[in-house]
């Protein structure tokens, strides 16, 4: 079996492993389907291109994450070149976030996109970080190593995303207290489904 065969057949085994939730991150990024679809495309078409780059010794999955972290924050900036859309308000969650055993289902819903508006409104760096961290446990010299800046300084990514959170949610309490508001606020499309959608080569 020749070197481009060995490299073809890994490429394609990563891809079947890792489809899923290199679309989550992407996703986490982009706040938009079809993006995200397109992001884990030329994810996996990059990771082919530079396999003879990744190194066995590392996870695989770590080496895949940082592609599509830079793969997503590109499409971004192209985004605002071309003046396209800005991020869709109120799509589905990666995961579910904030719901727990015995908890309210009309809460948990609310709570959910309150979460999804709070996190449309981060800057895509802050997004990514919050995915890392938070969905994959990565440390943060090695958010720091996907985004290019030093571990202190996502740190105060993180710290400030979290209270634009924490501010949201806390909202979302109070409003919840007011019978109209909250009535309000649950007067929401239906949400899809936060499954993604397969993931074709």
């Amino acid at each position: 079996m020749t070197g481009d065969e060995l490299r073809d057949r890994a490429a394609d085994q990563a891809y079947r492993d890792h489809a899923p939730e290199i679309y989550r991150v992407a996703y986490g990024i982009l706040r938009d389907r079809d993006e995200a679809l397109d992001a884990t495309h030329d994810a996996f078409a990059r990771a082919w291109e530079r396999w003879e780059q990744y190194d066995s010794q590392r996870p695989l999955r770590a080496w895949l994450h940082g592609i599509v972290v830079h793969v997503a924050l590109d499409q971004l900036r192209r985004r605002r070149v071309r003046r396209l859309a800005l991020p869709v308000l109120g799509r589905a969650t990666v995961a579910d976030i904030g719901t727990g055993a015995g908890a309210d289902p009309a809460s948990a819903v609310v709570r959910r996109r309150v979460v999804e508006d709070a996190l449309a409104t981060l800057r895509p760096e802050a997004r990514a970080a919050l995915v890392l961290r938070h969905y994959y446990g990565y440390d943060y010299a090695q958010i720091g190593a996907f985004l290019g800046t030093a571990s202190g300084t996502v740190g105060s990514i993180l710290t400030r995303a979290h209270a634009s959170l924490r501010g949201r949610l806390e909202g979302e309490t109070a409003a919840d207290r007011d019978p109209v508001s909250a009535t309000r606020q649950r007067r929401t499309p239906s949400e899809p489904t936060t499954k993604p959608p397969e993931v074709l080569p």
